[in-house]
């Protein structure tokens, strides 16, 4: 049956479906936003078409980057966003938030090496703070994008930062807004912006690129805030377990699968803040090994910080490689780990991870969760 699919042998087959499924990723992320905006229209207290205009700059993170980072970077955003007024959104962050999709470009401004990134994404906006006619919000975005120039090794050798066309956008945005009236509301705010493949096709260095925007916020309808009340802080330890998947090209050709389970615990110490430590359990099919897979096992304890979002955990882990193999990210022993979470009830957990060293992105992986 393998034979008949046109694959040689059930090993190629598996190469096959994780390629695939971490293909998915973003779109995976988008359709899931979709399911979470459509369930917050229908209740909504605010609709609105938001429209902003962005300038920054590149951060090289590698001194072969320099030359080609020296550009102002330039982006035009349009989104679609609503806010749901029942107390079950509300508890998604204890606040209330904003859900979002929306279509961005961003020009490199170098159309030869660097082109353009066109972007199909969801976002999750909450509201920290409001008081009469201003507000703060911390918008976070992941989306899919098309990038219109990436690495050949004869036609366009410099730009190490992409080499798939199909990759991720991750951003984080601080937001300050102004209401002028019921209906339009003019903000500014900070972003940064990470644009990877994952991890799937290399070189794979991704690039790092902040950018300031002004905007204006146009409210198909905005009604009054409900008051809901905030649950209380649970004094006690919160352990959870998680597994990460994702794929690696090795250096026999094709993928091989990458596994880390993760075992930590947490305690509460603020009303959307954590702190805890753990152990990674990391094991790479891709990495060559002399005798056995045990050499490619990659023990690593660490400490965390949790913004704590009701039902979202956004963890950031900085670990230590207790034990790696000589040649696998030489000179490196230490390394972060972003995750996202969602709870999906009491327990089961499901979101994104990405691995990194120092502002190297090394891969992203979808991630299963258990919480105790």
């Amino acid at each position: 049956m393998i034979k008949l699919l046109g694959f040689r042998n059930s090993k190629e087959l598996i190469q096959f479906n994780f390629q695939r499924a971490l293909i998915m990723k973003p779109l995976l992320c988008i359709i899931f936003s979709f399911l979470l905006f459509q369930s917050a229209a229908a209740q909504a207290i605010r609709k609105s078409i938001d429209f902003n205009m962005q300038a920054g700059w590149i951060i090289p993170h590698n001194a072969e980057l320099q030359a080609i980072s020296q550009t102002t970077p330039l982006g035009l955003n349009l989104r679609y966003q609503v806010m749901n007024s029942s107390r079950e959104n509300w508890e998604a962050c204890n606040c209330f938030h904003y859900l979002g999709l929306g279509l961005q470009v961003h020009d490199f401004q170098n159309s030869r090496e660097l082109g353009r990134a066109l972007t199909l994404y969801g976002s999750f906006q909450p509201i920290l703070w409001k008081r009469n006619s201003w507000e703060l919000a911390l918008d976070m975005g992941i989306g899919a994008s098309y990038l219109t120039r990436v690495y050949d090794e004869i036609e366009n050798p410099r730009n190490t930062f992409f080499s798939a066309p199909l990759s991720f956008l991750l951003f984080l945005r601080p937001v300050m807004a102004y209401s002028l009236s019921d209906q339009v509301q003019i903000n500014t705010s900070f972003y940064y912006n990470h644009i990877s493949n994952g991890g799937q096709r290399q070189p794979n260095r991704g690039m790092n690129y902040s950018m300031f925007s002004i905007g204006m916020q146009y409210f198909l309808s905005n009604q009054s805030f409900p008051s809901h009340t905030k649950t209380k802080i649970e004094n006690r330890l919160n352990t959870y377990l998680e597994l990460g998947v994702n794929s690696r090209s090795s250096a026999s050709g094709g993928r091989q699968p990458n596994f880390t389970l993760g075992l930590g615990v947490y305690q509460q110490v603020a009303s959307v803040s954590a702190f805890g430590i753990g152990l990674d359990l990391n094991k790479d099919f891709s990495l060559e090994v002399e005798q056995n897979r045990l050499e490619a096992l990659m023990p690593a304890p660490f400490i965390a910080h949790h913004f704590l979002f009701g039902r979202f955990d956004f963890q950031q882990r900085f670990a230590w490689y207790a034990k790696k193999p000589a040649d696998y990210q030489a000179g490196k022993n230490f390394y972060q780990r972003y995750t996202l979470m969602y709870h999906l009830g009491e327990k089961f957990r499901l979101g994104v991870g990405m691995k990194a060293h120092g502002h190297v992105a090394e891969n992203m992986d979808l991630r299963l969760g258990w919480k105790f």
